[in-house]
């Protein structure tokens, strides 16, 4: 039998997404290419509001997820590396990659050569060193980002920086130590693989609760939270940042 990832999304990812689509929704753009789509669930959120595209892992088990729940006549999921997708797009969007990479600059120099000229980069990454945790540990980080450091490395690789906010304040800050003390010390190998193949934000080390997670944890739910990280989009006190960028010409 096929072994699937039990995933669901957790407030942090939720306020993520909902920060991630704000963005998106600026733009008049329907075809979209996600790097690093993880479990699926943004693939098959943009579908159901009318988005089109190309979402891409480099985990067989992820990507077997994503098909699982994406709306395949709308989005074609594919493990493949970023130089293996076809054509180009009018936004590309990376979550929770950038952080893994050990040249950034050169990771981002391939997004924009899938970018078309006068597309968007639509980027999350966590934010400020100083709140390096177990769960940078855990998840195979190489740095959180400083915001001007973020907005230099976007203009070395040929973009240019559109904003740069800090996302997921309250529940985010609140959220992250209890990521950190879950997995001090009780962890297997087995559970880190599966967590560093984790690139959508969601929940995993309760599988059973998943459920009581949707149930809890929704649009509806989340509305005031949503509304509150707004007030701190410049501010620099969320743990994540979302940067959005142009590609100001069509050569990569």
């Amino acid at each position: 039998m096929e072994h699937r990832l039990a995933w669901y999304p957790t407030p942090s990812y939720l306020v993520k997404r909902k920060a991630i689509v704000e963005f998106l929704e600026k733009v008049p753009v329907r075809r979209v290419l996600e790097v690093g789509c993880g479990a699926g669930d943004l693939l098959r959120f943009l579908a159901g509001r009318g988005y089109s595209g190309v979402g891409i892992d480099l985990s067989a088990e992820a990507v077997a997820a994503a098909r699982a729940i994406a709306d395949l006549s709308r989005f074609r999921v594919e493990q493949a590396e970023v130089d293996d997708v076809s054509g180009i797009f009018e936004v590309v969007i990376a979550s929770e990659v950038l952080e893994h990479c050990l040249d950034d600059v050169a990771f981002l120099r391939k997004l924009r050569r899938k970018t078309a000229e006068g597309g968007r980069l639509i980027l999350t990454v966590p934010a400020r060193m100083a709140k390096w945790g177990a769960n940078d540990e855990l998840c195979g980080h190489v740095r959180r980002y400083e915001r001007e450091e973020l907005r230099a490395r976007l203009v070395e690789a040929g973009f240019e920086p559109l904003t740069v906010v800090s996302y997921g304040v309250p529940i985010y800050n609140l959220m992250k130590p209890f990521y950190d003390r879950a997995v001090v010390g009780k962890v297997t190998e087995v559970e880190l693989l599966e967590r560093r193949t984790e690139k959508s934000g969601g929940m995993r080390l309760l599988p059973r609760l998943g459920g009581l997670f949707a149930l809890l944890f929704n649009d509806v739910t989340m509305y005031p939270l949503y509304l509150i990280q707004r007030l701190f989009y410049r501010t620099d006190l969320g743990n994540g940042y979302v940067a959005v960028a142009l590609n100001p010409r069509g050569e990569g």
